[in-house]
C-alpha cells in the first residue's frame, strides 16, 4: 500500500526540484523564486535563503561524511557551493543555465558533475576539504553543439558502483542519445557506449543510474518527452585474457528490458513529458513523475529473474471544487 502526505511549501512560486539527503532526514528544495528551504521530514524548518540571481533548477546533497553540503543550479549560469546555509563557493564557467547537479560517489572524493545549456557536462573536484572554497574543473566533455533551450532535456547520473571507475550517463540538448562517460585521470574523457532508441522518436528529459548492489549488470533509466519511461540493461565489460590476450567482447554493452506509456496514456495532458525518474537504494524500484500529473513506481517481477517489470502503483493529487 503507497502512503502519501502533504509537506507544506515555504517557497512563494513553482518548485523546481526537491531532494532528500543521505539518510532521509532532511528535504531541500528550490523553485523559481530563487530561495533553497531545507526542511526535516517532520516539516521543522532548518534553513531557508536567497540563494540565486534567476530561477533555481536544480539542487543535490553530497555525501555526509563531507558535511551538510549542498550544491544548486540556476538560469543565472552558476553552480553554487552551500553548508548548512553559507555560501562556500560559486562556479562560473557554464555560458548557459545550469540545469543539473550530482555529486559523484565519496568514494572518488568531492566532485559534482554539472549540465548546462551550452551543451557541455563539466566535473568540479573541491580541492580544499576543510574550508570548501577551492574548486577546479576536472573535466569537460561537448554533450551538443546546438541546443534549444526549451525543446531540450539535460541530465546526469553517476555510476553507483566505484569498482568500475568515474563513469556517468548524461544527455543534453534535443536529443534521444544517452552518453556513457569514463573519466580517467590519466586520460582524457572518454565515450564508452550509447544509449539510443531506434527508430529515434524522442527527446530525452531525465535520467537515473540505479545502485548495483551485487548485480554483474547496471540499470539505468530514462524519461522522455514522449511520456515513456525506459529502462536499459547494461552490461559493463568482461576482461577475459586468454593467451595474454584480452577478449573482443571487453566493451560496453546495453539493451532495452522495459519500455512504459503510461504518463502518455492517461491524465489530463495526452502525449505528457517525463519530468523525473529516480531509483531507491537498492535498485530494485523506479519511480517516475509526468506532466500527466501522476507519480509511477516500478519493480520487476519477482518471478521473471528480474527481467520483466511492472508497474507497482501510482498515486496523483487530485484537486476539488
Amino acid at each position: 500500500m503507497i502512503q502519501t502526505g502533504l509537506i507544506t511549501s515555504a517557497h512563494s512560486d513553482l518548485l523546481t526540484c526537491l531532494a532528500y539527503d543521505f539518510y532521509g532526514t532532511n528535504i531541500a528544495s528550490c523553485g523559481l523564486d530563487q530561495k533553497i528551504v531545507v526542511t526535516t521530514t517532520d516539516q521543522s524548518l532548518k534553513y531557508e535563503w536567497k540563494a540565486h540571481n534567476a530561477p533555481i533548477t536544480h539542487v543535490a546533497w553530497a555525501h555526509p561524511e563531507f558535511g551538510e553540503v549542498l550544491a544548486s543550479a540556476g538560469m543565472d549560469r552558476t553552480v553554487r557551493i552551500w553548508e548548512r546555509g553559507e555560501e562556500k563557493a560559486v562556479l562560473l564557467d557554464a555560458r548557459g543555465s545550469v540545469r543539473q547537479v550530482e555529486f559523484a560517489p565519496s568514494a572518488f572524493g568531492l566532485k559534482v558533475a554539472t549540465v548546462a545549456t551550452d551543451g557541455w557536462l563539466r566535473v568540479y573536484e573541491c580541492l580544499d576539504l576543510g574550508k570548501l572554497d577551492v574548486w577546479a574543473l576536472a573535466d569537460a566533455v561537448e554533450l551538443a553543439r546546438e541546443v534549444q533551450e526549451v525543446q531540450g532535456g539535460w541530465a546526469v547520473s553517476w555510476c553507483k558502483d566505484r569498482y568500475w571507475g568515474q563513469v556517468v550517463a548524461a544527455v543534453a540538448g534535443a536529443t534521444d542519445v544517452v552518453s556513457i562517460i569514463q573519466f580517467s585521470p590519466s586520460t582524457s574523457p572518454q565515450t564508452v557506449l550509447e544509449l539510443k532508441l531506434s527508430p529515434s522518436s524522442t527527446t530525452i528529459t531525465t535520467v537515473a543510474w540505479a545502485p548495483s548492489c551485487g548485480r554483474s549488470y547496471h540499470l539505468i533509466a530514462t524519461g522522455g518527452r514522449d511520456g515513456h519511461v525506459r529502462i536499459w540493461k547494461v552490461n559493463p565489460p568482461m576482461l577475459d585474457v586468454i593467451d595474454g590476450d584480452v577478449d573482443e567482447k571487453d566493451k560496453w554493452s546495453a539493451q532495452l528490458v522495459a519500455d512504459f506509456d503510461d504518463h502518455a496514456r492517461i491524465g489530463p495532458l495526452e502525449g505528457g513529458v517525463v519530468g523525473k525518474v529516480d531509483w531507491n537504494v537498492t535498485g530494485t524500484i523506479l519511480s517516475s513523475s509526468g506532466s500527466d500529473g501522476r507519480v509511477r513506481l516500478w519493480k520487476p517481477s519477482l518471478t521473471s529473474g528480474g527481467r520483466i517489470w511492472r508497474i507497482a502503483g501510482s498515486v496523483g493529487v487530485e484537486q476539488k471544487e
